[in-house]
C-alpha cells in the first residue's frame, strides 16, 4: 500500500510536469523513496503529488468502505502527504515553502525564513518523537523516520 501510494504521488508530479513541458528527465528509485530528476520544480509540480495523496484519502479513507484495506490505503495516503509536507530537505513542503517564499520576500530574506521554519520543525519534532519513545506510543516507523529527517539535514549541510 505504501508502494503504491508512493508511486501515485511521484505520478501527480510527473503529471504536471508534462502538462507544462517540463518532463523529468530521470527517474531514481532508493531506500527513501522516489527522486525526481529535471522537469519543473515550480510550486504547483511539486503540490501535485500532496494534492493525489489527498484526493486519494478522501476518496478511499473518509468514505465508509466495508473493505478495511480500502481505508488503511486512504489513511496510508494522508501520512504520505502530510509527511511530504514537511519544510524539510527535499521534500516537497521544502519546496513548495521557498518558492512562495521567493513571490513574497528578497531572496536573502526568503532563505532566512525558509531556514527558520526547518530549524523550528525540526525543534518541535525531536522533542515529540522523545516523549512519544518513553511514553510507549512510537512505533519503529518514526523512529526511522526522526533518523531519515536528520541524516537528510545534516548531508545537506555538509
Amino acid at each position: 500500500m505504501c508502494a503504491a501510494a508512493c508511486v501515485l504521488h511521484e505520478l501527480g508530479h510527473i503529471a504536471v510536469m508534462y502538462a507544462e513541458k517540463k518532463p523529468p528527465f530521470r527517474i531514481t528509485l532508493y531506500g527513501g523513496g522516489i527522486h525526481i530528476e529535471g522537469g519543473s520544480t515550480d510550486f504547483f509540480s511539486a503540490a501535485a503529488g500532496i494534492a493525489v495523496n489527498i484526493t486519494l484519502f478522501l476518496l478511499f479513507g473518509l468514505i465508509p468502505w466495508e473493505n478495511r484495506e480500502l481505508r488503511l490505503f486512504g489513511v496510508v495516503n494522508l501520512l504520505i502527504g502530510t509527511f511530504n509536507l514537511l519544510p524539510l530537505g527535499e521534500l516537497d513542503g521544502k519546496l513548495m515553502l521557498d518558492r512562495a517564499l521567493i513571490r513574497g520576500f528578497q531572496p536573502a530574506a526568503a532563505v532566512h525564513i525558509s531556514e527558520l521554519c526547518e530549524k523550528l520543525v525540526l525543534a518541535l519534532t525531536l522533542p515529540a518523537v522523545v516523549i512519544l519513545v518513553f511514553s510507549g506510543y512510537l512505533n519503529y516507523s518514526a523512529v526511522i523516520f526522526l533518523i531519515y529527517i536528520l541524516a537528510v539535514e545534516f548531508l545537506e549541510k555538509i
